[in-house]
């Protein structure tokens, strides 16, 4: 009797080692699975931008399995040894080229710093698909166009949005009033008219949308009422 149960814990140990075996591979598959898209999302903004001074120099990839991204220039890990991005800090390294698409990969992504650069074009239409979770967001001293999109408001986490000094033009959402976390924001020194959100939780002041020519509302001028 005594046998039989000792075979019996002896399988019990056996199963419950291969299970916790087990669990333990598919962590690691999954932690070098996240670790893998964020070295891809890097491979594929270095790509997309201009570096005429060589600043992604450090962004080294030829040996993937064992290169740590945390220690890469303007990159800054949750953990440095599972290589899953916090934030991306590219200010005034010269970089030119559009808002980097491939920043979709990095799936942990708290915080964006493209300011001053030679970032042209317009921010994309389906922003909140590729930096949803993102708490601050700082795209300003670019050569940024087009309108601000609808989309922004979708980014429900941002505690602080620079637009600021680009050749932004057309309205400002007043969606964007939504984002009920937003502590900074900041429009000025573009081509916006219209009235200005109101945000619940922030106090923004008129210095965040000076330079602007039409704008009205909030710490402005009041908007003129228009005639039926």
């Amino acid at each position: 009797m005594v046998g039989v149960s000792m075979r019996i814990l002896s399988g019990f140990g056996a199963y419950s080692g291969f299970i916790t075996i087990l669990a333990w591979l598919l962590l690691t598959e999954s932690f070098g699975s996240f670790a893998q898209n964020d070295v891809d999302c890097l491979r594929a903004i270095k790509s997309s931008l201009e570096d005429p001074l060589g600043y992604l120099g450090s962004w080294d990839f030829s040996n993937n399995s064992r290169t740590s991204i945390c220690k890469f220039i303007g990159i800054e890990c949750w953990h440095q040894d599972d290589n899953r991005i916090l934030n991306i800090r590219l200010s005034d390294m010269g970089l030119k080229g559009g808002f980097p698409q491939g920043i979709v990969g990095c799936k942990s992504l708290t915080g964006l710093d493209l300011s001053r650069n030679n970032i042209r074009g317009n921010i994309p239409n389906n922003v909140s698909k590729l930096i949803g979770f993102v708490t601050s967001l700082d795209l300003s001293y670019n050569q940024l166009s087009g309108e601000i999109p609808v989309d922004l408001a979708n980014c429900s986490f941002l505690n602080v949005l620079r637009l600021d000094s680009n050749h932004l033009t057309g309205q400002i959402p007043l969606q964007l009033s939504q984002l009920t976390r937003l502590k900074t924001f900041s429009v000025a020194n573009n081509r916006l008219s219209g009235q200005v959100p109101t945000f619940a939780n922030a106090n923004i002041p008129a210095e965040s949308y000076a330079n602007n020519s039409g704008l009205c509302g909030g710490p402005l001028s009041p908007c003129r009422k228009v005639e039926g």
